[in-house]
């Protein structure tokens, strides 16, 4: 079974990274994004949904997919949302060495410069952390990983299931995390409107990292 919701022995491992918004306000908030973009088509579609329930979101985005979608790019900053480093071609740090690894970070927050903007921080691709990452890295960025994980990558999970455990466990200050990508949109389109639709209905706050 897919669990959606982090374990909070994950958090006390880790305590120097981002799993939610502790900053907490008085009116209910939460944080969505999306990883691995920008992908043409797809993420129009977050956009077009982002834009109708007047939520704001934060992408961690591909280098090499904003270089590829450089309109799109723009697109999501014109819509008032936020950009993050997901490293130049979503490598896994547990694949390579430290040095490969920083040129990747290095190399998608020199894109993400050009675009103009600046980066609101990393997250790593697949969630994987090592050495490196948790005591170097860190240093140079703020490192976001999530409350809540949709799943919306694995075709096996149940879209049904996902918006229940969405229901249960999203709270105030929770970072939702999905993806614009071709590989996630059979599940992503079946899930994100309701999910987003809960949270409007909730008084839930959209709002970027």
């Amino acid at each position: 079974m897919f669990i959606n919701k982090i374990s909070r022995f994950l958090q006390f491992v880790f305590p120097k990274l981002i799993w939610k918004n502790n900053d907490l306000e008085i009116r209910k908030t939460i944080y969505l994004t999306f990883d691995d973009g920008p992908t043409p088509e797809i993420t129009n579609y977050v956009l077009v949904l982002l834009t109708k329930y007047k939520a704001k979101a934060t992408f961690f985005c591909i280098g090499k997919n904003l270089i590829a979608n450089p309109e799109l790019a723009k697109l999501i900053l014109l819509d008032g949302h936020k950009v993050g480093n997901h490293t130049m071609n979503h490598v896994n740090s547990w694949h390579v060495n430290s040095n490969e690894y920083f040129n990747e970070y290095l190399q998608c927050e020199n894109v993400i410069k050009q675009l103009g903007t600046s980066s609101i921080g990393f997250r790593p691709p697949y969630g994987r952390i090592n050495y490196f990452i948790y005591t170097k890295l860190i240093n140079y960025t703020k490192i976001y990983m999530w409350t809540f994980i949709s799943g919306d990558y694995n075709r096996n999970n149940n879209p049904n299931s996902i918006i229940k455990s969405a229901k249960k466990n999203i709270k105030n200050g929770s970072i939702l995390i999905f993806h614009d990508s071709k590989k996630a949109f059979p599940i992503l389109s079946n899930i994100l409107e309701p999910i987003l639709e809960y949270c409007t209905q909730n008084n839930f706050e959209f709002k970027t990292l």
